[in-house]
């Protein structure tokens, strides 16, 4: 034995050449110590705080790990069915649990989204799927999450990538899904049925269930266990942190209420599917937090319907910026201060209606004629014009839209929501959704405000100035899209969708 091993009281002294655990020892140590500490991935923590410590004949803790299995994806459907599933949250006791109709090439990232729905959690922690589809492997590799992506993780299969059939192949199947890694809430998705799919029908409806779901925070299955017999008045070995648990709970918890039509409602009205809008929504929604969110409730009610525009709309959408460019044609000169000659701001003016007998200055200058203004300001924004050697001259990209309403729609919208700052675009996409909500957004304001702070955003002002302030690029595109408002709602709803 070497000097500096000290040994074991009562222990003998083992060779130095007695050979290391065998395999099977390893996954045995291993599995036994997932089982005790509830994931591989408490057992790594654990392990690391080792440190240099290589207790396994001389290697460290993170080589006794076998390797990860990964996901092997089913075969595709070669066409689109209705996938009738059991959704239980596990080892909740009585069981917690929904039936749910799904369509079955529905992205794992968008069952994220129905599970939180249908279960009535708040999207407030990070979640992980593991695939089956018939054992429960600990040690399978999870999807990857955006949240894993942003963090550089690399090693694995996007969940945006894989889709619910890819996954659940025939009845029996079961899908494993984890919310909150800390209070660890571990659900079964289990396939029942297979039926044909009918035009029309949602993407996901819930048909029962029983339950409410438990309260965030609240310790996981143990706690929340604790939490229903401080409910039923049982007595305690803790009664502080009993008076703690029945504190967290929400006014008026009934752990037995399930409302099957609340949960339809709430995945008619709520369910947000990511790859169908505007990126920067999904970046609100990141920021806002929780699914019951100001923000959320926001995104809900704005994108409720996806606005398709008709030709005849976006012809008259993009009309003013279609004649401003026709105007400039293949460039035109500016006056010594930098802006369009006097004669051009009256003919935009009464060609374009933009001023009425109510204006208080001559339409000679484009400082006099603001609405002027705020059109080539904005269609500079927009990437339509630029200025070069004291002239205004059309982009290559310009030129070749200023025909086609659609595609300069298109490129409006790309370009959309405008602002140097993160604080004018976030500033600039509210303006957009309280729009598409049906709501005139100078007279949302003070709600606005409080979205706009639940964001983050502070102001040594009034945040209701502050966010006027911020969103007035984007909302002066909006003007010229839809002027006097007609129509705001939907040209703003298109302009929130890919």
């Amino acid at each position: 034995m070497a000097d500096n091993v000290i040994p074991f009281p009562g222990a003998e002294a083992e060779p130095d050449d007695a050979p290391p655990f065998s395999q099977a020892d390893i996954q045995a140590i291993t599995q036994q110590l997932i089982d005790e500490l509830g994931s591989p991935e408490a057992v790594l923590q654990a392990l690391g705080a080792f440190g240099g410590f290589e207790p396994f004949g001389g290697r460290g803790p993170f080589d006794l790990m076998p390797p990860r299995p990964r996901p092997k994806l089913l075969r595709k459907r070669s066409k689109r069915a209705t996938y009738v599933v059991r959704l239980d949250l596990d080892d909740a006791k009585p069981p917690i649990w929904r039936r749910l109709r799904l369509r079955s090439d529905v992205t794992l990232g968008h069952l994220h989204g129905i599970i939180q729905v249908a279960m009535g959690w708040t999207n407030s922690h990070l979640h992980q799927f593991k695939m089956g589809p018939s054992t429960k492997d600990f040690m399978m590799m999870p999807f990857l999450t955006d949240y894993d992506l942003s963090e550089g993780e690399t090693d694995g299969i996007p969940e945006n990538d894989v889709r619910l059939d890819q996954v659940l192949g025939e009845p029996g199947h079961r899908l494993f899904y984890e919310y909150d890694f800390g209070d660890s809430w571990h659900h079964t998705i289990k396939l029942e049925r297979v039926e044909p799919w009918v035009d029309g029908q949602p993407d996901a409806s819930c048909v029962t269930g029983r339950r409410a779901c438990p309260p965030e925070d609240v310790g996981g299955v143990p706690g929340y266990e604790d939490a229903l017999a401080g409910l039923r008045g049982e007595p305690s070995d803790n009664p502080e942190w009993t008076r703690e648990l029945l504190a967290w709970l929400p006014p008026r918890y009934d752990p037995e209420h399930f409302d099957v039509a609340e949960v339809n409602e709430q995945l008619e009205q709520g369910l947000f599917n990511p790859d169908a809008w505007h990126p920067g929504i999904v970046q609100l929604l990141a920021q806002g937090g929780a699914q019951l969110s100001p923000i959320a409730a926001l995104v809900s009610r704005a994108t409720r319907v996806r606005v398709e525009l008709t030709d005849a709309e976006l012809d008259a959408a993009t009309h003013r910026y279609r004649h401003l460019l026709t105007l400039i044609g293949d460039g035109l000169k500016l006056t010594q201060a930098g802006y369009l000659p006097p004669a051009l701001v009256k003919q935009l003016a009464d060609d374009l209606e933009l001023i009425d007998s109510t204006w208080p200055f001559p339409a000679s200058t484009e400082v006099n004629t603001t609405p002027v203004l705020s059109l080539r300001e904005s269609a500079v924004s927009l990437g339509l014009l630029r200025k070069q050697h004291g002239k205004l001259l059309p982009t290559a990209s310009a030129k070749r839209m200023v025909d086609d309403p659609r595609k300069l729609f298109a490129h409006i919208r790309g370009r959309l929501p405008l602002g140097r700052h993160e604080s004018d675009r976030d500033a600039g996409l509210l303006a957009l959704l309280f729009t598409a909500a049906g709501q005139e957004f100078y007279a949302a304001r003070h709600e606005a405000a409080g979205v706009y702070g639940s964001l983050g955003w502070t102001s040594p002002v009034s945040l209701e100035r502050a966010l006027w302030h911020h969103a007035q690029d984007s909302l002066c595109v909006l003007s010229h899209l839809a002027p006097g408002a007609k129509d705001a709602t939907r040209i703003a709803g298109a302009l929130l969708a890919r």
